[in-house]
């Protein structure tokens, strides 16, 4: 069993390959900030999934639609599995790896600050947890060299995307993806 498993925020890297590929930068502004947006932060009562985090009504830009996927390597495919609300801190923290290259030295500190606090574990905790993760991100991108090495894979030209969630607005992203061209339709 996973000694971090009781942690309630994490990092989630994206893999390089997939790196600014969202299904959000394909849809509208208009359907994500005023159709999805506004459901997502009504579903969730304006709160952090999280840390629980709920701040009032002229600060509830402090709330982030995060999207979750995973990833097909094989097929350069970004699932999305659906989509959560969370706050600015726990959105930062959870792609820690870009914050470490936008954020001040303070900035990154209270990110830190926060982790300890939502998962109620020490400094130490967190530091033994970002040392088994870059061991566990080494051991993955050498399993997937080998795996590509011992392969035929075609190489991949441009990311599509999969909606495998159930996500408000579903038929209308996926018209959309269509549109331009970058849907990817499981079997």
């Amino acid at each position: 069993m996973d000694e971090f498993s009781y942690f309630k925020l994490k990092i989630d890297a994206k893999p390089t390959l997939f790196h600014g590929k969202t299904v959000r930068k394909n849809l509208t502004q208009t359907l994500w900030l005023k159709k999805i947006r506004p459901h997502i932060l009504k579903e969730n009562n304006y709160t952090c999934a999280i840390c629980k985090h709920c701040p009032n009504e002229e600060n509830y830009k402090e709330l982030h639609v995060h999207e979750i996927e995973e990833y097909d390597f094989d097929n350069g495919v970004v699932k999305l599995i659906g989509l959560d609300l969370i706050c600015a801190n726990c959105h930062a923290f959870q792609h820690f790896k870009r914050s470490q290259l936008v954020l001040s030295p303070e900035q990154l500190d209270r990110l830190i600050t926060h982790f300890t606090k939502v998962n109620n574990c020490s400094i130490e905790d967190y530091n033994l947890y970002r040392k088994k993760l870059q061991r566990s991100a080494f051991e993955q991108n050498i399993e997937r060299i080998m795996f590509r090495q011992k392969s035929t894979i075609t190489k991949i030209d441009h990311i599509r995307f999969a909606i495998l969630g159930d996500i408000p607005f579903k038929d209308l992203v996926i018209e959309r993806l269509k549109q331009k061209g970058v849907y990817y339709e499981y079997s």
